[in-house]
């Protein structure tokens, strides 16, 4: 055990030093205003030339130090949550493939290239999500990994259609015949990846995984893939009016639904996971919105206290002998105070409570919103988005720290563990300050917003009157008895699953099983190894059979040689 340990330690000073490494390189490319592009060929046919590109600018050495140093956290984290697990190193190697995956996302600006990290996130995440071997845990991963699938073909598609071009760096695309349908494809594809309408249902499942893997996942990794795609194309797809439009209506939808069905939700991950799905439909939205420089000042504040709310909800879970149902948890303020204070922080931040983390990053956002060209139908879905953060954010707290004394006992429950409140403890600086420290790396691409100072306060008005009809949901019947009908359709995530993923899934399993049938046990059989082999067979017995005429021939020609002389 203790080589394992060491192992795991061993490799969070790795990430921890990565962090510092690419902080020191981010401030002096910030400071210097200058990036560096790195281009390796590695062939060129037919005036295409395909190579390994790196884009080294503040944008991708910022991201990369976020998720090294969060990685760190996690990597740390897990050193008392995955202890005992008899397959540790598995899971260790795993993360950090993980985090390699990521890393070639954010640095490559080659649209091939960057296969590398985006197929790299979809199959080391499937890897991760089967890591408890269970059905269940296999139908989600199968869940994940072929809802990723569909993004992968639609990259591939668009990479398919700038061969025109003869290159595949975004940072030198200009437009042709078929840049549009480019630009759809890309579109596609980030929303696969950061799980958008009609693709959501794969993130919750997600949640299979063990607890470190999603607050690693859901926090600065796979889910927001699909944003850092759009802020490196966003100047290729704002040019169309029907992707601001398109996407405005999808991010809206997304942040309602994910926010609703956290409502009626009791697995305590989920919730987070459908709280980390409202959040992608914020930056989303900040996007079709024309403010990409907000959604990345979002997805940075998101990940800091996100990655400290699953810690959270992880060390409980840990606690209490792997129990995720809130109406079994209860009193956990009484058991664990300081993980109690750090939930408190990080669900503030989710809320948008003035000056903490997420305040800084949302309240542009909404501002922009308001102030935007917006008719007064989607301003009010906007702003009731805002409202049921709160609610189900409360309710959370509501259930698990304010409850009622637990009908179970649970034995030595205690904040003992440094391995688990030390990774905590750096986040909640990150939740506590981290807004304001972003804020001013990001104060350039502000833009000036000028309101009335009733619009100004709108937003902390209607955060307090949030907070007090969150209070309605302390009572369990209010939801769970009287809404029947209403808590199994939420539950279920509007029936997402059963209207759009498995049918898809059936349709597909019906194409490979009749592309199995005919193509891999029909003619593929007969061009290949088992034609081949019947080939073979036939073309020997005939070679064997003219031999032995030969011979005989031979043989007949020299017994007559033999008895003529």
């Amino acid at each position: 055990m203790f080589k394992l340990i060491s192992v795991e330690f061993s490799f969070s000073l790795l990430l921890f030093f990565s962090f510092f490494f690419m902080s020191l390189l981010m401030v002096y490319l910030c400071l210097n205003n200058i990036c560096f592009i790195f281009t390796w060929e590695l062939f060129s046919c037919m005036s295409s030339s395909v190579s390994f590109d790196l884009l080294l600018d503040w944008v991708s050495c910022s991201f990369s130090g976020l998720v090294c140093f969060i990685s760190g956290c996690v990597m740390v984290f897990s050193l008392s949550y995955m202890k005992g697990d008899l397959n540790s190193f598995r899971f260790v190697i795993m993360v950090m493939l993980f985090v390699l995956s990521m890393n070639f996302l954010i640095f490559i600006p080659n649209l091939v290239s960057l296969l590398l990290g985006w197929d790299g996130l979809g199959l080391v995440s499937f890897c991760l999500v089967i890591y408890y071997q269970n059905s269940k845990s296999l139908a989600a991963g199968m869940l994940t990994v072929l809802m990723n699938r569909v993004g992968d073909c639609f990259i591939l598609a668009s990479i398919s259609v700038l061969l025109v071009l003869g290159h595949w760096n975004i940072l030198c695309f200009w437009d042709f015949l078929g840049f549009e349908l480019v630009n759809f494809f890309i579109m596609i594809a980030g929303m696969t990846k950061s799980a958008q309408i009609p693709f959501s249902s794969w993130l919750p499942a997600a949640m299979a995984a063990p607890t470190p893997v999603s607050a690693l996942v859901h926090s600065s990794t796979l889910v927001t893939a699909g944003v850092y795609l759009f802020i490196r194309f966003f100047d290729y797809l704002i040019v169309y009016y029907w992707f601001s439009v398109f996407m405005f209506y999808i991010s809206i939808m997304t942040t309602i639904m994910s926010g609703v069905c956290a409502l009626y939700e009791y697995d305590m991950k989920k919730i987070i996971a459908l709280s980390t799905l409202s959040q992608l439909g914020v930056m989303m939205m900040s996007l079709s919105l024309g403010l990409p420089m907000m959604a990345l000042f979002h997805l940075y504040t998101h990940a800091m206290f996100k990655a400290l709310l699953f810690m959270c909800g992880g060390n409980i879970i840990h606690c209490f002998s792997g129990n995720q149902d809130m109406r079994q948890i209860n009193n956990v303020s009484n058991m664990l105070p300081v993980t109690c204070m750090f939930l408190n922080v990080s669900n503030m931040a989710l809320c948008g409570m003035p000056f903490l983390a997420g305040f800084y990053s949302k309240d542009l956002i909404i501002e922009g919103l308001i102030v935007g060209n917006l008719n007064f139908f989607m301003l009010l879905l906007g702003l009731f988005g805002v409202c049921l953060t709160v609610l189900y954010s409360m309710r959370f707290s509501l259930y698990i720290i304010w409850g009622n004394e637990s009908s179970e006992v649970y034995h030595n429950v205690d904040d003992n563990d440094v391995n688990m409140i030390f990774p905590m403890s750096m986040l909640v600086l990150g939740a506590m300050w981290g807004g304001w420290f972003f804020q001013s790396m990001f104060s350039m691409f502000n833009m000036d917003i000028y309101m009335p100072i009733f619009m100004k306060l709108f937003v902390p008005i209607l955060i307090f009157f949030s907070l007090i009809m969150s209070i309605g949901f302390w009572d369990n019947s209010v939801v769970g008895v009287k809404l029947n009908i209403l808590n199994y359709i939420n539950s279920s995530m509007w029936f997402m699953s059963s209207f759009i993923c498995y049918p898809f899934l059936s349709s597909f399993k019906e194409v490979c099983n009749s592309s199995l049938k005919v193509v891999d046990m029909g003619w593929f059989e007969i061009l290949g190894g088992q034609g081949v082999f019947n080939f073979n067979k036939m073309f020997f017995f005939i070679f064997e059979h003219w031999l032995m005429v030969i011979i005989n021939c031979y043989l007949i020609v020299f017994v007559c040689f033999i008895f003529y002389i």
